[in-house]
Parts: C-alpha cells; structure tokens; sequence
C-alpha cells in the first residue's frame, strides 16, 4: 500500500505547472490538469477529496492545498508540518486530515483554520509495541459526530465528538489498516495480507471476514448496506452483496495495482491504480470497463461529485474528469 516514499527533503513552496494549452474544462472524458511540485521538484501526492465545490489534496511534508476553481489555481496551507499526509475526509464545514506519526488535523470552517493534535499511542491497553506514534492512513465520519481513523499495528480510533477527543478500539489484529468504510453502524477495514475485519456495533467488536486473497488490500467501499467493493495489489477486486459474508473476485483485466475508488451512485463508480488505470462500473461493480487515462502514470486516489471527478497520480499528477449530462 505504501504506493511512494514520502521522503525527508522540505520545499518551501508550492508551485503549480498549468497545462492551460492543453486543458478545456468542457471536454468530456479524462484530460490532465497540472502537475504539482514544491520548489524543482515533482510532489508526492496521497490522497484527494472534491465535494462538488471544493477541491482538497494531501501528500508528503505536509502538503495541504485547495481549489475553489476546478484546479485553475490552488492556495496551499501552510500547517507547519514536515510529516507526510495520507487522506482527506469532507463533511459539510468540517474537514479531517490524517498522517504519519499520529497526526491528525482538524477545520470546522471548510478549511480557513485548522486545529492540529498529534495522538500518543504509548499507552495503548491494545498493543505490544510502546511506541508513542503510528502512522495513520485513512479517516471517515459516518455523521456529524462519530468517526474513525486506521492505521499502523491494527490501530483503530473512534470519536463520538466530531473528533475532537479519540478512544481506541480493539481491533484484534497487528496489521496495517490502510482504509475503512462505514454504513450507519457497520464498518469494514482493510489491511496487509487480506485482511477484513468487520464491525456491526460501532466498533464494540471487531470480527475478521474471509477476502479469499493474501494481497494487500487498499480501499473498500460499502455502496449500500450489502453491497461494497474492495481494491488491492495484483489486480484485486473483490465483491460483496451479503455485507462481506463472502467476498468474490471480479474479474477486470487489470493485473496491476487497483487503489481510488470513487461512486456517485448505486451503479456509477471509479477506480484508479497503476500505469494510469482507469475503470468504470454502471451496474454497481459487477461489471467493469476500462476508460482512457492518457497517462501511464501511477495513479493512487479519485473523487467524484456527480459529473466531475478528480485523480491524483506519482510525480503529482493531477487529472480531471468532465461529463456532459
């Protein structure tokens, strides 16, 4: 799952290359936006959010920048961070970013300040390890109020404030725990090795399910109660109706990495993953398509809202979706 280094040289600025030349935002279908780097240097990117306004992407060193103009221009925010950032997650007002060494950063303004806080594991009733920080990589709020965050050594917080206190919880497990995703209260995790847990109590307890696969499991997704998808190296895709009961593969074509994944509907979805590909489902993940990148780029995270989507990829990539409806 760990897609790139997020490596120990800090750029003091970020710097944004425009492909205006090449770029029409009526044009349907994937065309390449920008390129992002800090100082001579293309940037590690992680993660990428849009909720149909606003576009928020993460990475290495701290990197936090925004788009309020389709990724015509960014304002990058500066945190006073050097650690990388794994993953962004919008709700309404309220924006949560997760990254290595127990950060976590918080706004309640749609993003004109941030609170951050930095959570010590040491004393952890769950691990064996008395190190004081893990990595995290994925965070969700399922409403207002309750949320999690995953990371390194089965490492599973929960808040029932908006996150602005965190528990642990008892994950059972000493994987890594790269993504989650939750449906009122249940949720699914997934981590090295295909490992799948699963909660129906809120996290209370935890129970692992059955992926059929020892991949790495990089993304999971619940469309409804039922039905989710689950991404992973080597090609991985792996389909439930019965809410992760039994898992099934779905064959795609693709051998290659499989990370993003994205739906703007019960039927309509992305993924992402690498040497730029890129795939479609309209029947709600049974079937897949593949759609042109025009890139053979990494690509590791994809957001959509409705007809507009955004992906981020290696060396900063950036690409934008556009659909006529």
């Amino acid at each position: 799952m760990n897609y790139q280094s997020s490596g120990r040289v800090v750029f003091s600025s970020l710097v944004f290359i425009l492909l205006l030349s090449t770029l029409t935002f009526a044009q349907q279908g994937w065309s390449k936006i920008a390129s992002l780097t800090k100082g001579n240097n293309p940037a590690t990117v992680n993660a990428v959010a849009y909720d149909g306004d606003t576009l928020w992407i993460v990475g290495a060193q701290g990197l936090l920048t925004s788009s309020y103009n389709d990724g015509g221009n960014f304002e990058e925010k500066d945190l006073g961070l050097s650690v990388g950032l794994n993953d962004v997650f919008i709700r309404k007002d309220h924006i949560w970013i997760v990254g290595d060494g127990g950060t976590i950063v918080h706004s309640t303004d749609g993003g004109r300040s941030f609170m951050k806080r930095v959570y010590d594991a040491s004393r952890s009733a769950y691990r064996q390890s008395n190190t004081p920080y893990v990595d995290f990589y994925s965070v969700e709020f399922e409403n207002d109020k309750r949320g999690y965050i995953v990371g390194d050594e089965g490492m599973i917080l929960a808040t029932s404030d908006g996150g602005f206190s965190w528990e642990e919880q008892k994950s059972g497990v000493k994987e890594q725990l790269f993504h989650l995703s939750f449906r009122g209260k249940a949720g699914w995790i997934v981590g090295t090795g295909g490992l799948i847990i699963h909660t129906d109590d809120g996290g209370k307890n935890w129970y692992p399910q059955k992926s059929g696969v020892d991949t790495d499991l990089n993304r999971v997704y619940f469309i409804t109660e039922k039905i989710g998808l689950i991404t992973g190296d080597k090609g991985t895709l792996l389909r439930t109706d019965n809410a992760g009961a039994t898992w099934q593969k779905v064959e795609t074509g693709v051998s290659e990495p499989l990370f993003g994944m994205s739906f703007v509907d019960k039927k309509t979805g992305w993924i992402v993953g690498y040497e730029g590909r890129v795939i479609r489902t309209y029947d709600g993940g049974i079937h897949w398509v593949e759609q042109a990148s025009f890139t053979s780029t990494d690509l590791f995270s994809v957001s959509f809202r409705d007809h507009i989507g955004y992906a981020i990829g290696r060396d900063g990539l950036l690409l934008r979706y556009f659909e006529k409806r």
